[in-house]
């Protein structure tokens, strides 16, 4: 039994999380085997403190200790969830742990800047400890069944992927909402975008990527209006047209937490993490410019 450790109480992962790895749910097809939140650390938040009081308390709930700094944590737990909502903590947050040999899941999104990525990639490997970030969009069942059923679909040629795009400070463009639709596309297209262009109005935003086998992808981000996730994968046998559901995301999330900890192998590699944080960054350079191309290697 893994013994976890939280560190930031901004998100509502850090209860979602807490739930189903101690089986404090009434659904039980939401329990995940395996681990255990033996001890967390409230911490602090740029962008939304007045949260933490209220997650603060429902842990305390569910019976997982507290402790004062992260240095507690070190010593009590076998890897850590770092789950802060703002990207850009996460380097920080994450340092000491990887320093310390300690495997991380590190929430999304991964960081805010592609500098920020490749030094917490950097740290992983130089200390050669896991560390895995994903939205758990990735594994919700219908983007997983695409993979599963890939003998009848045949190849995922190009995909449209869609959901809320809301935007907040502290997570600039589609690195807030707007993360769990290009993930989904990764996971669709794999790694190999090359490039960007972006169309964004007050509400919405459309990006396109132009992979380099050719292949084109495109997140629609909504910002009114309906906003449910979904996509469109266009096959070699087939169009397929999904709702995504998020019933199963975070229990197939954190049943691959405890796999890439228990593995030592990421579930999703570090370099489709990276070059999602590049495919956000062009995009927002892409606005920026007013819908030109913009390359991920510039970013």
């Amino acid at each position: 039994m893994l013994r976890l450790g939280i560190v930031d109480f901004d998100s509502s992962h850090s209860v979602e999380f807490a739930r189903r790895f101690n089986r404090k749910t009434h659904d039980r097809e939401q329990f995940v085997d395996g681990a255990e939140v033996v001890v967390a650390w409230p911490g602090s938040s740029e962008m939304a403190p007045e949260r933490i009081p209220g997650f603060r308390s429902e842990i305390k709930s569910l019976e997982i200790p507290l402790v004062d700094s992260w240095q507690e944590l070190i010593g009590q737990i076998d890897a850590v969830l770092i789950l802060s909502l703002c990207g850009a903590a996460h380097l920080e947050r994450v340092r000491p742990f990887l320093a310390a040999g300690i495997p991380a899941f590190v929430d999304k999104p991964f960081a805010c800047s592609v500098a920020d990525a490749r030094e917490m990639i950097e740290l992983a490997e130089s200390n050669n400890v896991t560390m895995f970030n994903a939205s758990g969009l990735r594994f919700a069942e219908e983007v997983l069944d695409v993979e599963r059923n890939r003998k009848t679909f045949g190849t995922v040629q190009g995909a449209i992927t869609y959901g809320p795009a809301k935007r907040a400070d502290g997570n600039p463009g589609l690195f807030h909402y707007g993360i769990h639709s290009v993930e989904i596309l990764f996971e669709l297209l794999g790694t190999g975008c090359e490039s960007v262009m972006t169309s964004c109005t007050d509400g919405a935003e459309v990006v396109t990527g132009r992979w380099s086998d050719g292949r084109l992808g495109t997140v629609r981000g909504s910002r009114s209006g309906a906003t449910p996730y979904g996509f469109l994968a266009y096959c070699e046998n087939g169009v397929l047209q999904r709702d995504v559901s998020t019933r199963f995301a975070y229990r197939n999330l954190c049943r691959k937490i405890i796999e890439s900890f228990e593995t030592e192998t990421p579930a999703v590699s570090h370099e489709s993490n990276l070059e999602v944080v590049q495919f956000v960054a062009a995009s927002l350079e892409s606005e920026r410019r007013g819908g030109e191309l913009v390359r991920l290697d510039a970013t």
